[in-house]
């Protein structure tokens, strides 16, 4: 079902990314087998051309967002991951600028970009102060706190930030032992934050 948001979610990053040295790897958690020459179209002259920076791990059956991507970081030779939905696209032209916050400050662990939806909104949820019963509560009476930190213009620290587009030092994810595999899906962004957190790493929206 991803498939096609996955070529232009391959095409944004071989455009934004070309001055940055980096692998892709494309974690398939479906039994469908998907192979880089017959599903992406992608440009011939980019960094992808000799099919060196793109890799298909293809598992077979869906065994849940955090193994697939623990699965996926266990291949990668980068100093940076970046977690990446299929069906997103980089739009920015900072993503180096964005890195360059983790050479500055050694306490920041974890990034989450601001996402926004095909219409110019802000995504809803991608970004938050830590989940209690009382937050819980406020969030279905529509107090929702954590608007403060997703509509901010600037720079901000954060509890968490969503899965679906985390960058996180490398050496902090094995650390931490990656995503919780216990999750299957949803809330394993969250804990994999508070973890960071409580091995005193910063995570900034």
């Amino acid at each position: 079902q991803s498939e096609e948001y996955l070529k232009k979610c391959l095409l944004s990053l071989e455009s934004k990314i070309s001055n940055i040295d980096f692998e892709i790897f494309v974690v398939n958690n479906g039994d469908k087998n998907l192979s880089p020459d017959i599903n992406f179209p992608l440009n011939q002259s980019g960094p992808f051309a000799k099919g060196e920076s793109l890799k298909i791990i293809n598992l077979g059956e869906n065994l849940g967002f955090g193994k697939a991507n623990n699965l996926g970081a266990k291949k990668a030779n980068g100093e940076y991951l970046l977690f990446l939905n299929p069906d997103t696209e980089i739009v920015s032209e900072n993503i180096k600028e964005l890195l360059n916050e983790f050479s500055s400050n050694p306490n920041i662990g974890i990034i989450g970009p601001k996402l926004v939806t095909e219409s110019g909104n802000i995504q809803e949820w991608i970004a938050g102060y830590e989940t209690g019963l009382a937050s819980l509560i406020k969030n279905n009476l529509g107090i929702i706190k954590n608007k403060i930190i997703w509509d901010s213009k600037e720079k901000k620290e954060a509890d968490w930030v969503t899965g679906a587009a985390l960058f996180i030092r490398k050496d902090l994810f094995e650390k931490l032992g990656g995503f919780d595999e216990n999750f299957f899906m949803y809330f394993e962004a969250e804990d994999l934050c508070k973890r960071a957190r409580q091995a005193g790493y910063n995570i900034i929206y």
